[in-house]
């Protein structure tokens, strides 16, 4: 089961042309497409006639036809035209949803009108500030990755940073296993700082010329139903502990849960100096991207393992309290959900 009342990233905003795109979110058909004036839709990929997948047909100016038989669809989902029929039907209709283009993405409303499921009315001020992804102070590097994994086990990943020194060892990673950690929840927002001390710099830092020793503060604040944001604060150490330069980088996370094993993973890395440098910028994404491949191998792979005893055992660490909290805001939202409330910050 998943949150529907809240807000998810359905695609970047490039993906979304005046070609359908087709793509399921929370378990559902979703096709996105573009009217004339530019503006995102978002309905049921799922035709009400024999439930091809809308996707597959074209959009004709601001509606939607089908590619099987010809029904057409208007932005609110009603059939306006059937061939062969002078009137359609009142039943034939499909889902419509709620989309606003915000920070380079594309935001969906998915709220479930289902029984005992509670319908909600979508708060654009719930979708997280994630400004960073495009604002023109910021340098932005960002990308799209699909994993086989239950998205909560990348929240996990996301707010359990222990994991870098091992998993991304030649790319971020470094040696703060010693690193101050302390998490809080306030309401359904969850944020943690983890504080390493004098350190060599990760091999990512290095090759953007950061310092021979370095101090990170990282800031990790998750809002639901799935997004993280990292604030990530390296600090050159000179002779007698001054500090010299500082690299400030914000990584932005998304996750919209596919199917219950399946998720689409939405990323960006904007970070606040030289930016105009088109180099460091290829080269951020370039090594995001790696760090974020081994993320997606490992976490893959443990889903795996989960698969085959879900009963199985687990321990859980002062590591893992982060990711615990998180579960808890989703459970919570979930309840409140059947209530026939939505979440809020």
């Amino acid at each position: 089961m998943f949150v529907k009342n809240a807000w998810y990233v359905a695609a970047s905003w490039d993906e979304v042309s005046r070609k359908p795109l087709g793509r399921v979110l929370l378990g559902e058909p979703v096709v996105l497409y573009r009217k004339e004036d530019g503006t995102a839709m978002a309905l049921e990929d799922r035709c009400c006639h024999r439930r091809a997948p809308l996707h597959r047909g074209e959009v004709i100016g601001d509606a939607l036809q089908c590619g099987y038989h010809g029904f057409t669809f208007d932005e609110t989902g009603a059939c306006i035209k059937i061939p062969g029929m002078t009137t359609p039907p009142k039943t034939a209709k499909i889902k419509s949803y709620r989309v606003v283009e915000r920070h380079k993405w594309i935001w969906i409303w998915m709220g479930s009108a289902a029984p005992g499921m509670g319908e909600a009315t979508p708060d654009e001020s719930m979708i997280p500030d994630f400004h960073q992804n495009d604002h023109p102070k910021w340098a932005s590097a960002r990308g799209y990755i699909p994993l086989a994994a239950n998205y909560l086990l990348y929240v996990d990943n996301l707010l359990d940073l222990s994991h870098v020194g091992f998993v991304h060892r030649d790319v971020i990673g470094s040696d703060d296993a010693d690193a101050e950690l302390k998490f809080e929840r306030h309401e359904s927002v969850v944020q943690g700082v983890r504080q390493s001390p004098d350190m060599a710099p990760p091999p990512l830092y290095k090759k953007l010329g950061i310092g021979e020793t370095v101090r990170q503060k990282k800031i990790m604040t998750f809002t639901p139903a799935s997004h993280i944001a990292i604030d990530i604060t390296t600090s050159e150490v000179l002779a007698g502990g001054k500090v010299g330069r500082e690299a400030h980088i914000f990584v932005l996370n998304s996750i919209t849960p596919e199917r219950e094993n399946t998720c689409h993973y939405f990323w960006a890395s904007a970070r606040d100096f030289d930016t105009a440098n088109e180099q460091m910028t290829e080269l951020v994404h370039r090594e995001t991207l790696r760090a974020f491949i081994q993320d997606k191998d490992m976490v893959e792979a443990q889903q795996k393992v989960i698969d085959l005893d879900p009963e199985a055992a687990i321990v859980s660490v002062r590591a893992d309290s982060g990711g615990l909290l998180a579960r808890r805001v989703v459970a919570d939202a979930l309840q409140k959900e059947s209530a026939g409330a939505s979440i809020s910050n």
